[in-house]
């Protein structure tokens, strides 16, 4: 079921309705029934595979709990995690399954009536489920959060709906206390317009921007036999463009379904493309997988032995301030190669959106001496040294997403090639890529809406919340607020894009 569907705003319709009819002590199980229903509709497999990491991650929960001996809860939170590692690289990366698809339905008896539904296809969310539930054994393992006693409560963390194909990630010490708290939920018609409004403005953002502007992504990206020089740079900045209104898109979709249900759920992005370094992107861009990788990854490999003896021989042979800088640069290559290798399990992946960006951080870091004499010079205080730090930025950004867009890393090479051929840019140029005037037009003009919100949130310091245009919404008359939402509703129905044939569920980061 997509999300930018009009059955998904039914089920969650529907969910919601039953939800504040019944008692609350019954809302957990109605929100477990929903969940399971919305599992099964992504596919057969895609509930098979949640349940069979939820039953593991429970189990291994359990065996690493503090009552247990300490020989037990360290190899069962390894076995635990390798084994849904395991899983989760074998099914989405190397498509184990589906080599044995005709096999697996002999041996599930699969009849004509239910072959079509046990079709193998990638489940989605795969890879933020499991990252999500290791981190669950992690935690218990580590004594930061007891073990769930009670599978069904714990089931309804591993499928709830909303978050179930993309995201945002949670941890179950706070997500658990939410879905507590959903029980004293209270409809109101306040509840109802903030929801409406950002499922709107997610609607908008996937069906009128990301899917309009992936027609000259498409375009360029298909043919950059023909499409070079500054061709090439429009096809990346577009897809960057295209990812981040897809992908933020998708989770606004998601945090106003979940907070008609009265649970809130952490944002994901905060003005990415305003960032003025690389480290500061990565802290605003897709924010819980960075906050899960520094908790459950960079953090713990620095306190390993084996890192402790590498930070203790770099500073007798470098000295104490170049010493001390090797572990982290260290944990930070593989850091980096396991974000690459998230996104996909493709070289171009771990290059593109994984490695490039960790050898910007370290160059950053060995040129930082000589940036803060130029900050003094350039006046770094100022707004066009600001602007300029933004356009680097989203610059470097772009040269990274060329990878993760290409075919495979010879055609991201040949696209980069392609820059230097010449090129042409005549009367039929714009009408090449895709898009007629009109269309042209409107994305325009969704962009300057999408760059005024983002710059309206935007805070320089990050400690700083972002000022949320929803809260300037409801503090306007109520009038103000539901014309904002049958703008966004209207201008969703009319220059959304749609057709035959035309696919506007399949978000992008679904996929992975």
């Amino acid at each position: 079921m997509s999300l930018v569907s009009a059955a998904f705003l039914a089920f969650v319709a529907i969910t919601a309705i039953i939800y504040y009819l019944v008692p609350g002590g019954a809302r957990r199980w109605i929100l477990l029934i929903a969940s399971l229903a919305f599992c099964a509709s992504c596919g057969f497999y895609s509930l098979v595979f949640v349940l069979l990491e939820a039953v593991t991650t429970f189990i291994g929960g359990l065996l690493c709990g503090p009552d247990k001996k300490k020989g037990l809860r360290n190899v069962s939170a390894i076995i635990t995690v390798i084994l849904n590692l395991g899983i989760l690289c074998a099914v989405r990366y190397y498509g184990v399954i589906g080599m044995f698809e005709e096999s697996l339905n002999q041996v599930l008896a699969a009849s004509p009536a239910t072959k079509t539904f046990m079709t193998y296809v990638l489940p989605v969310g795969m890879a933020f489920y499991t990252l999500q539930l290791i981190g669950y054994t992690l935690d218990v393992r580590w004594e930061k959060t007891a073990p769930e006693k009670n599978f069904f409560r714990y089931l309804l963390f591993a499928t709830y709906f909303p978050y179930f194909t993309s995201g945002p990630m949670n941890s179950y010490a706070d997500l658990s206390v939410k879905l507590d708290g959903s029980k004293n939920a209270k409809f109101s018609f306040d509840r109802l317009r903030d929801s409406a409004i950002r499922i709107a403005w997610g609607f908008f953002k996937k069906l009128v921007i990301a899917d309009r502007i992936a027609i000259i992504v498409n375009n360029i990206y298909g043919n950059h036999e023909t499409y070079t020089g500054l061709y090439v740079f429009i096809g990346a900045a577009a897809f960057a463009i295209e990812l981040y209104a897809d992908f933020s898109g998708c989770m606004d979709v998601v945090l106003g379904a979940s907070h008609f249900l009265g649970i809130d759920l952490p944002e994901n992005f905060n003005s990415p493309f305003l960032s003025h370094t690389i480290r500061e992107y990565w802290q605003r861009w897709h924010i819980t997988l960075g906050g899960w990788l520094r908790d459950y990854l960079f953090y713990p490999l620095l306190r390993t032995p084996a890192f402790i003896k590498i930070g203790d021989v770099s500073k007798k042979l470098l000295g104490k301030k170049k010493g001390k800088k090797i572990p982290v640069d260290v944990a930070l290559i593989i850091l980096w190669a396991a974000v690459g290798y998230w996104h996909g399990g493709l070289m171009k992946y771990v290059i593109g959106t994984g490695l490039l960006h960790c050898f910007y951080i370290i160059l950053g870091e060995i040129v930082e001496p000589v940036s803060v004499k130029l900050r003094k010079v350039l006046h770094s205080d100022k707004l066009p040294y600001k602007i300029f730090q933004t356009a680097r930025t989203f610059f470097l950004v772009m040269l990274g997403h060329i990878f993760f867009r290409a075919v495979n890393v010879p055609d991201a090479i040949e696209m980069y090639k392609a820059i230097f051929r010449p090129f042409a840019i005549n009367g039929e140029w714009i009408a090449s890529l895709g898009l007629d005037t009109s269309n042209w037009i409107v994305l325009f003009a969704s962009l300057a809406v999408l760059i005024a919100v983002d710059i309206y949130k935007y805070r320089e310091k990050q400690e700083e919340a972002p000022r949320l245009v929803l809260e300037k919404i409801a503090s306007k008359p109520l009038v103000v607020s539901w014309a904002v939402f049958m703008l966004l509703f209207i201008a969703v129905l009319v220059f959304g894009m749609y057709g035959l044939g035309y696919d506007s569920g399949a978000f992008i980061y679904a996929r992975i």
